[in-house]
């Protein structure tokens, strides 16, 4: 059985140890020590990384986890049994856990203790937290169980960890939480004056360790809510990364912090207005030009035919500008238009036109190299932009034309 030493004491960064046993795995070893200062996967939080220092070398250690009661740690290297070692964890990493873990309780308890919204959930991972909780809170609610939260960790309260033999050795205590079929020894975690519940898990010793609590994310889950959380160096880089794209937003307008909302929100007015006077002009140009198009259209038989090479219409626009040309008269429409990079082009037969523009549109793919298709009275496709596009264009044309004359 290993001894764990973080139980009692979460500060303490190194430990000497033997290794009891080393197994290989698919992915390298797993050795159990008779001491570790390593915490597992468990209790929501990530577990410890770090190595295991011999006088001639390190071993790291990528992960650890529980296994039937065996503390495993994960290694790249086997170490015999007997080996005396130096277990030592990355203490940034184990630091930053434990704010966030304890961040979490002074969180959870102040959503408790405001307004009885209990914590039905917890993650943690090395770059947010999330908390759920079993009923949904108000906006104006969740920065007041924010504030309370970090009015607590200003107090800087003490944090202490006890472990008890029995479930009713723990029956007196004003559990906030207590998780179900404990099984000795049951942790307890409490903050002096403020929280107390089961967890397995590293903490501060005091609150005032935990730094800034910061709720990015409110958001409704499950019939409640599950709140994002950060805090200590996490919460500082957020809110500096936010202070310096609100800064950069508001060098953008010219403007100072404070007014930056106003400015973006008087661009975004400005910018719907411009676009809808956009849609409006768009669509007169495009009748103005089906106009211009059905004008100049040649007759072949009792069919109009309308073949049309466009500059500065977009793919999308072909197909309501090809309805506007046709109308509801015995109508060819033939048009294309090009970005630089690629051709669009579109078939459209109006009015009963007998031809179907699916077999037309292979025609138009075979003299371009492009892919489409289509069937009935509409088809579409597009190609690379190639040299000779306008010849190959007249010849399409042409080659419409004298299927159009084909019908007579």
């Amino acid at each position: 059985m290993t001894d764990r030493l973080y139980l009692s004491d979460s500060h303490l960064q190194s430990c000497a140890a033997t290794v009891l046993s080393c197994v290989q795995t698919a992915d390298g070893f797993d050795i159990v020590l008779d001491r570790t200062v390593f915490f597992p996967n468990a209790g929501g939080q990530p577990c410890d990384t770090g190595l295991l220092r011999l006088e001639e070398r390190a071993v790291a250690v990528a992960g650890c986890d529980e296994a039937d009661g065996v503390l495993l740690h994960h290694t790249n290297a086997a170490l015999p049994v007997g080996t005396a070692v130096q277990a030592e964890i990355d203490w940034a990493r184990r630091f930053d856990l434990m704010q966030q873990h304890t961040g979490e309780h002074l969180l959870s308890y102040s959503a408790y203790a405001l307004f009885e919204a209990a914590n039905v959930g917890f993650h943690l991972n090395t770059v947010c937290g999330t908390i759920d909780l079993d009923k949904p809170l108000s906006p104006e609610q969740v920065r007041q169980m924010e504030r309370r939260a970090n009015e607590l960790a200003e107090r800087d309260l003490p944090v202490t960890a006890a472990c008890y033999e029995s479930e009713d050795a723990i029956a007196g205590l004003p559990l906030r939480k207590q998780a179900e079929g404990l099984t000795a020894p049951i942790r307890i975690v409490t903050i002096e004056g403020a929280d107390c519940c089961t967890c397995c898990a590293p903490h501060c010793r005091r609150t005032g360790e935990i730094g800034l609590l910061f709720l990015t994310d409110a958001a409704p889950y499950k019939g409640g809510m599950r709140l994002t959380f950060l805090c200590g160096q996490r919460a500082l880089l957020h809110v500096r990364a936010m202070h310096d794209t609100v800064d950069h937003i508001a060098r953008r307008f010219s403007t100072g912090r404070e007014s930056a909302l106003a400015a973006v929100q008087k661009q975004t007015d400005e910018l719907i207005a411009a676009k809808k006077r956009e849609r409006t002009l768009a669509a007169r140009v495009s009748a103005h030009l089906a106009d211009e198009l059905y004008r100049s259209a040649d007759t072949i038989g009792n069919t109009r035919f309308v073949a049309a090479r466009l500059e500065d219409v977009g793919a999308a626009q072909l197909r309501p500008l090809a309805q506007q040309i046709a109308g509801t008269q015995r109508t060819l429409v033939f048009l294309l238009t090009g970005d630089g990079a690629r051709v669009q082009y579109l078939l459209l037969a109006g009015g009963g036109l007998p031809l179907d523009m699916g077999e037309l549109c292979q025609a138009v793919n075979a003299a371009l190299s492009g892919k489409g298709g289509g069937r009935g009275t509409l088809a579409q496709g597009s190609a690379a932009m190639q040299p000779g596009l306008d010849e190959t264009f007249e010849q399409l044309r042409a080659y419409l034309a004298q299927r159009l004359k084909a019908l007579r």
